[in-house]
């Protein structure tokens, strides 16, 4: 394709992308200095990647070399599940991965039961195809308890979905990063709770606690890291779920660790998007990265996401998780302990002691 095409796509684009509203109070946080957010780590490679750098690595690479042989186009399976499925039985909590950054996260006690979405995203963000379907229709979802958004890019805080789980969840609490007041405002998302590190809000029997991550932010033309990111450590029955959202990786996963003071029980840490690393490194873990923040969190388990759904990277769609398999090693006979449903293949493997599951788009993990 010509130069003139790619300069063509991007200002088509960039006039997609128009301003956003900022919150005035955004200078109050403790994260924003010096006219934006920022990390806890040095961060001058994370100022956004300007059309022209997103250009260069279109056109001209490099591209890193396939991380295994034989690779293909094939995409990963989706597990079908009907509504009743994400419903975490009495005592138990139920993650199931919906692709990209979206988990559903299911936790049921004493007959009452809390239900959890992350950075759920139900068709594609804009000039970008989506390569799989969700495991279950959005329309027969159960009941929306929280939303949690880890930052302000368009696969990971998608208007339309929120705008969609708004109307069939009037209740829905929605917790955005710091500096998002106005913008949930001007998007009619109703209660919204914007986070600042540390930050916890409580229902029923579970905690979200507002945790860093190393990572920017961009929605429009003129915001670039003026709208805060993070994580969330999500604890419900004794068991804490850490969801990463998007993230480099940095001195936080550590800082993370010794905020909670004990370990986490399922890590839901990002691997995709990951080549080329010349490119990503900065703002997307990979499969080796991913391994390091396992211990780094004291993880007794991770579950690999943001792979196999948008094609935002080089890697190809299951490239990521064929990548991390390589690097771990499997018991003699499958341990599907915790695995739901335990009958679609999926085997916990282990790395350094850290449990990890390869698993695929409608898989599910019962914490008891």
């Amino acid at each position: 394709m010509s130069l003139l095409f790619h300069i063509s796509a991007i200002v088509l684009g960039l006039s997609f992308f128009f301003c956003f509203p900022l919150d005035q109070d955004r200078v109050k946080s403790p994260s924003y200095r010096e006219g934006r957010y920022h990390n806890l780590d040095p961060d001058e490679e994370l100022q956004g990647k300007s059309p022209w750098a997103i250009l260069r690595w279109k056109l001209w690479g490099p591209k890193d070399p396939p991380a295994v042989e034989g690779l293909t186009d094939e995409l990963p399976t989706v597990f079908e599940r009907s509504p009743k499925d994400l419903i975490a039985p009495e005592g138990k909590v139920r993650v199931i991965w919906f692709g990209h950054a979206t988990v559903w996260i299911s936790s049921t006690q004493n007959g009452k039961t809390v239900n959890i979405l992350t950075d759920p995203i139900f068709e594609a963000p804009p000039f970008v195809t989506r390569l799989v379907k969700l495991p279950v229709p959005k329309e027969d979802l159960p009941t929306v308890d929280f939303v949690v958004v880890s930052h302000a890019h368009r696969d990971h805080l998608d208007r339309d979905t929120l705008r969609y789980l708004r109307s069939k969840n009037p209740d829905l609490q929605i917790l955005l990063p710091s500096g998002m007041k106005s913008f949930s405002e001007e998007e009619n998302l109703g209660l919204s709770i914007p986070q600042e590190l540390g930050q916890v809000t409580s229902k029923n029997s579970v905690k979200i606690t507002f945790m860093p991550a190393h990572h920017w932010s961009r929605m429009g033309l003129s915001d670039t890291n003026q709208y805060f990111w993070g994580s969330y450590a999500l604890e419900a029955q004794g068991k804490i779920i850490y969801f990463a959202g998007d993230t480099g990786y940095s001195s936080h996963f550590k800082n993370i660790s010794g905020r909670l003071g004990k370990p986490i029980d399922l890590a839901l840490l990002p691997i995709g998007a990951y080549k080329p690393r010349w490119f990503m490194k900065y703002a997307h873990i990979g499969p080796t990265e991913a391994l390091l923040a396992t211990k780094d969190l004291n993880a007794k388990s991770f579950a690999p996401i943001h792979w196999g759904t948008f094609p935002l990277g080089d890697d190809l769609p299951k490239e990521p998780m064929l990548d991390l398999k390589q690097r771990l090693s499997f018991p003699s006979s499958p341990d599907t302990k915790g695995i739901s449903p335990s009958s679609d293949g999926v085997s916990w493997g282990n790395k350094d002691g850290v449990k990890i599951v390869p698993w695929t788009i409608g898989s599910g993990i019962d914490l008891e």
